[in-house]
């Protein structure tokens, strides 16, 4: 792919750039794999050396300095460097996938390991090893970008914890018993072997969880997964944009942090399903999907990114990806706007029919409606739909009205007598200077709605973009619409087109290119990305799946909207 690709807002990416930039960014990020692989055997190799010196310490009576007689402190001392060598164990796991939170945990073991072991006997050599260990893990903190979930600093909080309280009560018990140790030395002596017994195999047991336990991600409960929504939240406010940006805050999708990027995912029967775009700074774009491409690999999921833009594909292509086209979603120029003209005709008359009925148009923030105009709003969507819920994966929000979702415009149409006949909701798109299309109703169980409704309240929006200083709207998706109307000299489209045409008839497909193409739009690609042919199928199904169609895996809303004329 060479040359430069037209963005929504007609700026040229420079594509060849990009494509020269990835595999750069993919030599780094197997760099990075390289240095946490040899960073938890590392971790391993000194917990395995920790448990030796306290377990067998004959092995290094020829380097100590100090060779102490048996107290109860320094048995403490002894058994918390077995506590600190199970925190190694534990951390072995988070370095391995990357972790900054496993990699900060580490040295602060580490540290504590290395005052312990000069406590305990002055085991110069063992903390030499130790001190060397740290300083190389502290030289390789651009390998550690993965940053931790609220599910992972809950459960190292309670690891922490767990090992200073153990550290603590081996520390007190054994001290409050030094002076009392007299008579009753041969039963403390008994009482640290039973003690170091139990540590160490706690320590065979971590180890074994460490090697052998099925690598999958833990799912996460509720209030989890909605602070991590609004940590996904503050990196789109912050690096989003786009048309699909938006809905990356799903609720059925999961977030994957890399530095400043977030990548929303959601895997359903071994795909792991990408949709939007990773969203971040722009310089950290081919180094966060390698992170995530190789994160996906790890659990064994095939990758796929649903509605991909043209330029995030030399990316998706660099990481072993074939990016297929899939349509072209429609971007509207509000500002430059205008009803007239012969090629207005249709449109210009449906508008002037809803006027004529007494139709007007007034625009809400959804987040801060009354309760009586809500419930309204709430019924006329469940008429309409199909199914029991909002659908859709790339380009719809799941939900409506929930109070998190600030800086929405909803759009509302009513007739003279007050009564809601449509309502238009749009989600931010900076991308555009304006907003893209979330959902669009209209009331069905009334035969005296005029026609062409959803027509006038997305022309009203338009205008009402427009006197805001606004300028663009994204619209509905078109699917395979170069192929259905002939555009293209592929050897493959005039196959697919007989095909296309014959599926459409039961479909939207042609009725909601048709629909947009009445607001003269600028058609802009779409990709389907898809991982190795013998996924294709699987994919295939989780696309249809996640966007609630059973007739083809596309993306958009042309079953579940009501799109055509009115």
């Amino acid at each position: 792919m060479t040359g430069a690709i037209s963005t929504p807002t007609g700026a040229a990416v420079p594509a060849l750039q990009a494509a020269e930039a990835t595999p750069a960014a993919l030599t780094d990020y197997r760099v990075r794999v390289r240095m946490r692989m040899i960073a938890s055997r590392v971790a391993v190799v000194l917990a395995v050396l920790t448990l030796l010196a306290t377990t067998a310490p004959h092995l290094w009576r020829p380097v100590l300095l100090v060779d102490q007689a048996w107290d109860p402190l320094a048995s403490a001392t002894r058994l918390s460097l077995l506590v600190a060598a199970i925190g190694m164990l534990v951390a072995a796991r988070g370095l391995r996938r990357g972790h900054a939170l496993a990699w900060a945990g580490t040295l602060a073991v580490l540290g504590i390991a290395v005052l312990l072991h000069l406590a305990h006997r002055f085991d110069v050599a063992a903390s030499l090893i130790l001190l060397a260990g740290l300083v190389w893990l502290a030289t390789q903190r651009r390998s550690f970008t993965v940053l931790p979930s609220r599910g992972d600093l809950r459960r190292s909080g309670l690891i922490l914890l767990a090992g200073l309280g153990a550290v603590g009560l081996v520390v007190v018990a054994f001290g409050l018993l030094a002076g009392r140790a007299g008579d009753r030395h041969d039963d403390l002596i008994h009482a640290r072997g039973v003690v170091r017994v139990v540590l160490t195999v706690a320590f065979l047991a971590v180890l074994a969880w460490s090697l052998t336990s099925p690598r999958r991600p833990r799912a996460m409960n509720v209030s989890d997964h909605r602070a991590e929504r609004e940590r996904a939240r503050r990196i789109v406010a912050r690096h989003g944009g786009g048309t699909l940006d938006y809905f990356a805050l799903r609720d059925d999708k999961d977030w994957f942090f890399v530095g400043g990027t977030v990548v929303a995912h959601s895997v359903r029967g071994g795909v792991c399903l990408v949709s939007p775009d990773p969203i971040g700074p722009r310089h950290e774009r081919a180094a966060a999907w390698a992170e995530f491409a190789g994160y996906a690999e790890e659990y064994g999921w095939s990758l796929a990114v649903l509605g991909a833009a043209a330029d995030w594909v030399p990316i998706y292509e660099a990481s072993g990806l074939r990016a297929v086209y899939l349509g072209d979603e429609a971007i509207v120029d509000c500002a430059g706007f205008s009803l007239e003209g012969p090629g207005r005709k249709g449109l210009r008359q449906a508008v002037n029919r809803v006027l004529r009925a007494g139709c007007t148009t007034t625009f809400h923030d959804p987040a801060a409606l009354d309760d009586d105009l809500r419930a309204r709003l709430v019924e006329i969507a469940g008429e309409s739909r199909r199914g029991g819920a909002e659908r859709g994966f790339s380009m719809t929000l799941s939900r409506l009205f929930d109070p998190a979702d600030t800086g929405l415009l909803l759009a509302v149409t009513r007739n003279g007598a007050g009564r809601v006949e449509a309502f238009c909701q749009w989600t931010p798109a900076a991308s555009v200077d304006g907003w893209s299309l979330d959902v669009m109703r209209r009331r069905t169980d009334a035969d005296d709605v005029p026609n062409g409704v959803v027509e006038f309240t997305i022309v009203r929006t338009m205008q009402e973009v427009a006197a805001r200083g606004g300028h663009g709207m994204g619209l509905n998706f078109a699917v395979m619409r170069e192929v259905l109307e002939g555009v293209g000299d592929s050897r493959w489209r005039p196959l697919l087109r007989p095909v296309l045409r014959r599926l459409s008839e039961n479909t939207q497909m042609s009725s909601l290119a048709t629909f947009n193409a009445k607001f003269d739009p600028e058609w802009v690609p779409r990709y389907v990305v898809l991982d190795a042919a013998e996924f294709v199928a699987s994919q295939a199904l989780a696309m249809a799946g996640a966007e609630g169609v059973t007739e083809l895996p596309v993306i958009g809303r042309f079953l579940g909207a009501q799109a055509g004329p009115q």
